[in-house]
């Protein structure tokens, strides 16, 4: 078995790209080997684990760094103690062993942190319009055709009273044409409902009012609109990451590889990282991901799956807490709908 995980590390490590296994291969491998010897140490077919394991709390850091979290206005806490309790062994492939991408702009790929701390500390994401492109990508998964198909009348401020209960929603047509409400999270919900109360919307729905009238369910007041009052293209979300790489090349900086698109690849990836060291099954966690990124086939929600499984419990760094405070909230409403569902 040691041998096995010796021959691992040495695949990942190879410059012989022939020969060469990526790290998450890897990964999944020596996790197979060690469910094996789990699963016989209890059956009794072996009297003891040729490994260590280890049940025990792992720490992260949970006060928030630069800015990241303040930036999104996501609630955190400092005062939370202790981290996450999980299987700890020391049968797997040591993180130092991960690989840099040889085209890391090539293939859709979630965010790293130290990607995501170079986008958002940059002086567009700080704009309140990209900013909340930024945020519908990363905190909701959407696309950008979707972010710029978002109707007003799906919106609510989730803090009322009479809206304790209601589930933040949004009709949606995703990929392929098919017509969805997309459960989202109820910090996104009030960010999207904030932005109908700013100046600049205010402004720009009085000139799409006066073009369509007022509650015209053939030109449906938009969200984002341009300065004429009509809708923004679908590209114009997307765009955003070409306005930070023009402000990253014009100061000198290191340019982002990352594309929007990675940003829903970012949301799947904490999606299931959360349901992972919550404890969800598999098959629990492939379903949460599917309702939620509206896939048909499983292969692209195990991607996501598979790079959750890569990220260590202190990769989330800064975002530690709004990993927790985002997507628990959604998995927890996506549970009380079917709760819902049943009982009617």
């Amino acid at each position: 078995m040691w041998r096995y995980h010796k021959h691992l590390c040495e695949r990942v490590e190879t410059k012989d790209k022939s020969k060469r296994i990526s790290f998450n291969s890897a990964q999944e491998r020596i996790r197979a080997v060690k469910a094996f010897y789990i699963w016989s140490h209890k059956r009794g077919a072996i009297d003891s684990l040729p490994f260590s394991l280890e049940y025990k709390q792992v720490r992260i850091k949970s006060k928030a760094k630069s800015g990241v979290s303040s930036l999104f206005q996501l609630p955190t806490s400092n005062n939370r103690s202790g981290g996450l309790w999980k299987w700890v062994s020391n049968l797997s492939i040591p993180n130092t062993l991960k690989q840099k991408e040889d085209s890391p702009d090539k293939g859709l790929q979630p965010y790293s942190p130290k990607e995501l701390k170079q986008l958002l500390e940059t002086n567009t994401a700080q704009k309140e319009t990209y900013k909340l492109y930024l945020q519908c990508a990363l905190l909701g998964g959407l696309r950008s055709f979707e972010i710029s198909a978002i109707d007003q009348k799906d919106l609510f401020n989730p803090d009322e009273k009479e809206n304790e209960k209601r589930i933040p929603k949004l009709n949606i047509v995703r990929k392929g044409h098919k017509p969805v409400r997309l459960t989202i999270a109820r910090v996104l919900m009030k960010l999207l409902y904030n932005h109908t109360l700013t100046i600049q919307n205010m402004k720009r729905r009085t000139k799409h009012e006066t073009n369509h009238g007022m509650d015209n369910s053939e030109h449906p007041l938009p969200l984002f609109m341009n300065s004429s009052g009509s809708r923004i293209s679908e590209d114009t979300p997307g765009n955003t990451i070409s306005i930070v790489r023009k402000e990253q090349r014009k100061q000198g900086l290191e340019i982002l590889l990352r594309t929007f698109h990675d940003l829903r690849a970012t949301f799947a990836t904490y999606v299931a990282k959360y349901l992972i060291d919550k404890g969800e099954s598999e098959s629990s966690i492939r379903q949460t991901l599917m309702t939620l990124m509206s896939h048909e086939s499983f292969k692209t929600t195990k991607r996501y799956i598979d790079f959750a499984k890569s990220v260590s419990v202190d990769a989330y760094g800064a975002m530690s807490e709004w990993v927790k405070d985002i997507y628990g909230d959604v998995n927890e409403l996506l549970m009380r709908e079917a709760e819902d569902a049943t009982a009617s």
